[in-house]
């Protein structure tokens, strides 16, 4: 098989088990890292960058018939670095791949602590929160 498969979110928890499937199925990868990472597998490419790196996005879905998209914040920030990373970065993500001229699937994977910040696991809802009572 000789097609190729973007992946965000590839060094996570559930990225990584994406990554391994896909490898074992025979698809080439090209997975984000924000750091460098060393070559495991001849089917298995480390794109360096971010969502925020419109350049490695590009890099990252260039050839790609698909995108799996499970990266993102969702625990300890702010809710204007849950809006760059998860909002932005996705449509900076899904723009990329709309440009590319490949992608036929894009598969984005998320979960509602990913929506706000106040739904992460151990912080405080604030008062002025519009979704508190």
């Amino acid at each position: 098989m000789n097609q190729t498969v973007a992946v965000t979110g590839a060094t996570g928890f559930i990225g990584k088990y994406i990554i391994d499937n896909l490898l074992a199925r025979g698809f080439h990868v090209r997975a984000l890292t924000r750091t460098a990472r060393a070559h495991v597998n001849d089917n298995l490419t480390w794109v360096r960058g971010s969502l925020e790196d419109t350049h490695s996005l590009s890099e990252l879905v260039a050839g790609a018939s698909a995108v799996v998209h499970c990266a993102g914040q969702v625990r300890g920030h702010k809710e204007e670095i849950f809006t760059r990373c998860n909002v932005d970065g996705s449509l900076r993500l899904m723009q990329a791949a709309k440009e590319s001229g490949f992608c036929q699937r894009f598969l984005f994977i998320s979960s509602l602590a990913a929506r706000h910040p106040e739904n992460s696991p151990g912080t405080q809802i604030p008062n002025t929160s519009p979704n508190n009572g």
